[in-house]
């Protein structure tokens, strides 16, 4: 299924006033996600904006959006499309993953395989995102706080939607959700800080990279 994810991501400055914040939360779930990013030898993904991953070795994902792709100057969107594929990939899968392909100007696959898609498109495993994810109901929204393992506790606010209307207002209440949180917004994804510390310059290059992060050349 093709949506569209809402979400405003931050740092979570004080762990103790976010453990008596979720304390009145209904617990959804928690579990524990390994991500493996797949892109170019030279992440050329990476610095499109365009992320295909594995999840948990049961799902591929790709995520982006499609404005900032087709837009070099757009600054980061706080939604973008998600696609997801089951794993192992799906006969009945390849269509709608071909269309998908083929719109972001890659190599469709007639065989149902990821090994087959990597080889195509040349691509390589490039990073890992390993979290464990503890995720409440907080109003209309999920909340989902992470500890990511090298990086630190984030939270995400996110809604799935099948459009963008009304994206502001959803923004604002969002923000409203979390009013007294000791939380920094955070405009740059796990895969991009991940990027940062295994490879600084690569990460320099990025699509994405933090606005608040100075170039010396």
């Amino acid at each position: 299924m093709n949506t569209i994810e809402i979400e405003l991501r931050y740092e979570v400055l004080d762990v103790k006033s976010l453990e008596l914040f979720t304390i009145h939360l209904e617990l959804l779930h928690k579990k524990h996600d390994i991500d493996v990013y797949f892109d170019t030898p030279d992440a050329s993904f990476y610095q499109w904006g365009l992320y295909f991953r594995v999840r948990n070795n049961k799902k591929f994902e790709i995520k982006f959006n499609r404005a900032c792709l087709e837009d070099p100057k757009l600054p980061r969107q706080d939604f973008c499309e998600e696609h997801g594929f089951s794993l192992p990939l799906q006969v009945h899968d390849l269509a709608r993953l071909n269309e998908l392909l083929l719109s972001l100007s890659l190599t469709p696959i007639y065989n149902a395989d990821l090994e087959t898609l990597k080889e195509a498109n040349n691509l390589v495993s490039l990073y890992t995102v390993d979290k464990i994810r503890t995720s409440y109901k907080c109003g209309n929204f999920v909340l989902a706080v992470d500890e990511v393992a090298g990086l630190g506790m984030f939270l995400e606010i996110e809604l799935m939607a099948q459009s963008t209307e009304g994206i502001e207002a959803i923004k604002q209440e969002m923000q409203c959700a979390l009013a007294g949180l000791k939380i920094k917004p955070s405009r740059v994804g796990y895969d991009t800080l991940q990027m940062k510390k295994i490879n600084y310059q690569q990460y320099l290059r990025g699509r994405f990279i933090s606005e608040l992060e100075e170039v010396v050349g």
